[in-house]
């Protein structure tokens, strides 16, 4: 714990209330580095509906890298973009009569990282 409170910002709630390092995940639970199990309430702030590492999500994501499937390419035209787009349409936009346009944000929630370290960085050294 102790490189956490030496370099790590404040700017954090959940790991100060809960004071522990997770080391592995699968499905619904955390385990930390002594093997206790939790169940993790947090679902990554949404993002994990079908929980860590979800087997059959997984495989096709290791098989997508191991093809060396384009992992991040902005706003630019992939196939995995293009074959997400039609599965959506077919799917999800046509069946419900939507007439609706898909926006990708991006870069990423890379960017807001990026600008607070850099106005961190900044106001340490203002020559940057």
């Amino acid at each position: 714990m102790k490189i956490f409170e030496e370099i790590e910002s404040e700017v954090q709630s959940y790991a100060r209330s809960f004071p522990r390092i997770f080391n592995r995940a699968q499905g619904e639970y955390l385990y930390d580095l002594e093997g206790n199990q939790y169940l993790d309430f947090l679902a990554g702030a949404g993002t994990l509906n079908y929980g860590h590492n979800n087997p059959v999500l997984k495989k096709s994501l290791l098989n997508y890298i191991e093809s060396d499937g384009v992992t991040h390419g902005l706003d630019l035209h992939t196939k995995a973009k293009g074959e997400f787009l039609k599965t959506f349409n077919e799917k999800i936009l046509k069946p419900r009569n939507m007439d609706y346009m898909v926006q990708f944000t991006g870069p990423t929630g890379a960017t807001p990282s990026w600008c607070c370290g850099y106005i961190t960085n900044w106001n340490r050294h203002p020559s940057l």
